[in-house]
């Protein structure tokens, strides 16, 4: 009871540690600013490891507990005065294919230095906006200009229309501001919510299982770990084939057999991949009922991949992993993270494939721009023989509704690689070191070293698709 209690104590404290180094420091480009000693676990990594990268931060305390999961570098060393520093930096290399895949990283800004949150240009809406502004300074500068010269007057001499549409603006503009952070938020739950089940499921499995100790036990646990985290990766990739375009079933090995050409169009998608038409693919290409494009079958992938976890996990009803079958409870409370999971996915995959209302998007910016751009009309006429005033009047106005509608935009696809976008794909890679962790802790450091080979050696052999039809019996 004691040595249970303890485990269970520290696997959840580490976890909530290092929990919270996902908000930390992700950016490789200047590592310098790391506190620490600098620790290399990419050994037994392969050159072309798509999966880990970025450091991930652990208290010294942890370190101590665990020193054979790390190997120090002597050849890259912190500077002295950070080597007494309470957190140490376990680093693991990224190849430059990575690097080039996932170039920005998340915005970082110090909110107590207001010079360098308003002069700050990465992540911020000013290079979008600011041709907008620049151009509805000249409109105002030619209106008076002409009017002036008297050489036309295109002013309007009464402002009623545009303080009633002011409103109608603001309203749509801020509307779409809320709802578009309402649901960017949600997306971020549910993404927490999936790395929070990953964890659990796999420290819940090492403990419900703390004194199986055979090594058909251990390769269960392994198996179920690694199930979970191709889950998770293929998760990322699902959620982001919008804005990578990388197919999701390119980053898995597994024999997914719900892929196949059901109609010309989806053919079309296939058609240099000859062995996609091969007979044994007819005997599911009858199933559909309707044209499939690469997107749906990319959100196929993880609700599949989510079978096959389940299936890991009751395997060991057979007799042949654990000496005593886990108890029902345990198996319920195991698969209740599964079903979480796939809650929180098709949460994500809501907001994916139901975007914002286009009527509302499309009224929003007619009245925005509509209104913008024929200010200068009413200014100018309200404020006469003071142009430089209204030009400044306008640049924040313009800067004020159309910034405000570029942070929506901005807000609106969170999944990629862009400043605002969420660092999805970086907090993934540290739930699969936890998982890592999980199982060091209960089956040792050999057990866990075969884990992360094995992630790191899994590579799809060729094209997906092909892969997959050439599997398929």
């Amino acid at each position: 009871m004691t040595m249970e209690a303890s485990v269970s104590s520290f696997s959840s404290s580490s976890s909530s540690s290092l929990h919270r180094a996902e908000s930390g420091t992700r950016n490789n480009k200047n590592k310098k600013k790391n506190r620490g000693i600098v620790f290399d676990a990419s050994a037994s990594a392969s050159e072309d490891d798509p999966l880990l990268q970025g450091p991930l931060l652990l208290p010294t305390n942890v370190q101590q507990l665990m020193p054979d999961l790390y190997t120090h570098d002597k050849q890259e060393q912190a500077p002295p005065s950070s080597r007494n520093h309470d957190f140490r930096v376990f680093t693991i290399n990224t190849t430059e294919n990575t690097k080039k895949k996932r170039a920005t990283t998340m915005i970082r800004y110090e909110s107590d230095s207001h010079i360098r949150v308003l002069f700050q240009m990465y992540g911020s809406v000013w290079p979008a906006v600011l041709p907008y502004c620049i151009v509805s300074v000249t409109i105002t500068a030619l209106i008076a200009y002409l009017q002036s010269k008297h050489i036309v007057d295109l002013t309007f001499a009464s402002s009623t229309g545009h303080s009633f549409m002011a409103i109608m603006v603001s309203f749509l503009v801020v509307t779409r501001a809320n709802i578009t952070y309402a649901r960017y938020m949600e997306s971020r739950q549910y993404l927490t919510d999936c790395y929070r089940n990953c964890r659990e499921l796999v420290q819940h499995l090492c403990i419900l299982t703390l004194f199986e100790d055979s090594p058909s036990a251990q390769e269960w646990r392994r198996q179920v770990a690694y199930r979970t985290i191709v889950l998770l990766r293929v998760t990322m990739a699902a959620i982001e084939y919008r804005s990578s375009s990388i197919n999701t079933w390119d980053v898995t090995d597994e024999n997914l057999e719900l892929l196949t050409p059901t109609t010309p169009a989806h053919r079309r998608l296939v058609s240099v991949m000859p062995s996609a038409l091969t007979p044994q693919n007819q005997r599911i290409s009858k199933w559909a009922h309707g044209e499939r494009t690469m997107a749906d079958e990319n959100f196929r992938a993880p609700i599949v991949l989510a079978y096959n976890l389940r299936e890991a996990i009751l395997v060991q009803r057979n007799g042949e992993y654990l000496e005593k079958r886990m108890h029902v409870n345990e198996e319920l409370k195991i698969l209740g993270f599964v079903s979480d999971y796939v809650t929180a996915f098709h949460g994500l995959k809501k907001l994916i494939t139901a975007p914002f209302p286009f009527p509302l998007v499309q009224m929003t910016r007619t009245f925005l721009f509509f209104w913008v751009f024929s200010l200068p009309l009413v200014l100018v006429h309200a404020i006469p023989q003071q142009p430089v005033q209204v030009m400044v009047i306008m640049f924040f106005v313009t800067y004020g509704f159309l910034g405000l509608e570029y942070v929506s935009m901005e807000l609106d696809d969170p999944f990629g690689d862009d400043p605002n976008d969420f660092d999805d794909l970086g907090m993934a890679e540290i739930v699969f070191e936890d998982i890592y962790i999980s199982l060091y802790k209960r089956d040792g450091l050999e057990s866990a070293e075969m884990l992360r080979d094995k992630v790191v050696k899994r590579e799809s052999k060729g094209d997906a698709l092909k892969t997959f039809h050439d599997n398929f019996g």
